[in-house]
């Protein structure tokens, strides 16, 4: 297993770096279509629970934010909420309506589950391409990436080895308080390296070590996030399309968080 998550790293991690260094469109519909197939992940998850969320309204919910961010129409994310939200609740109706044998369908709890899943994949998804608009948005984007990888990997090697007291046992029973730690010190360590490098303009050492401790403290939650919906309806990954590593969720989960994270943090407080 472990070798065939290596050699799938090796592969990929090279392409997802000519991604962020090209940019632009290509980038941005790199992005588009992973967030997509994390929607389909989502989806498919959620029927083994025996709900039916609208996928359509899932993909709406991952559009316009991605739409809203790439045209740079900001103003167009709360009207096209509200008119989603309209027709979900029109949805709604008409679903409970044409169901004439009452087979015990949910369609409020699928609506529900629908808005939730859209809008944690593609409001949080969406910050991955604003960060790369950013002025030095190659460098912003690698510089979040490494967090998350170094935070992720510092959790995973402390709570490995000294990792006794369960942090969420019935979600995720093999991380630690230790572990947390770690991902909090990783990532912290990392932002204040990679963020004094001489060549930005932008971050320095302590910018890049909030940032970083942020990112570690935070982005387990967007890790826990997935695993409580795996949980729930018994999966082990979101999917099995990447050998090693499961779905574009299993990868991306603190990824969302962490796109978040730095965009507001490098628009308030630095930009």
């Amino acid at each position: 297993m472990l070798k065939t998550r290596a050699l799938v790293a090796v592969v990929a991690l090279p392409i997802l770096l000519v991604m962020v260094l090209i940019g632009g469109w290509l980038f941005a519909g790199f992005v588009f279509v992973a967030l997509l197939i994390g929607g389909d992940e989502y989806m498919r998850l959620v029927r083994q629970g025996n709900y039916h969320p609208p996928e359509w309204l899932i993909m709406a919910l991952i559009a316009l934010p991605v739409g809203a961010t790439w045209f740079e129409h900001a103003d167009w994310r709360e009207p096209g909420l509200a008119l989603l939200l309209i027709v979900a609740v029109a949805y709604v109706i008409w679903d409970m309506e044409r169901d004439k044998k009452e087979q015990k369908r949910q369609p409020v709890f699928d609506a529900a589950l629908a808005v939730f899943g859209g809008l944690y994949i593609g409001w949080l998804g969406s910050y991955l391409i604003a960060v790369r608009m950013l002025t030095e948005g190659a460098y912003l984007t690698i510089f979040l990436y490494g967090c998350v990888a170094i935070s992720d990997s510092a959790a995973y090697f402390v709570g490995r080895q000294w990792g006794k007291h369960k942090m969420s046992p019935r979600v995720s029973p093999k991380k630690s308080w230790e572990g947390y730690v770690g991902s909090i010190i990783g990532g912290a360590l990392f932002g204040a390296l990679a963020g004094g490098l001489p060549d930005s303009d932008i971050l320095n050492f302590g910018h890049g070590a909030l940032i970083g401790l942020l990112i570690g403290a935070l982005g387990t939650v967007g890790d826990l996030a997935i695993s409580a919906v795996k949980r729930q309806v018994g999966a082990k990954d979101s999917s099995h399309l990447i050998p090693g590593h499961g779905g574009i969720l299993d990868r991306t989960d603190s990824v969302f968080i962490a796109a978040a994270i730095g965009y507001y943090y490098l628009t308030w407080l630095v930009m």
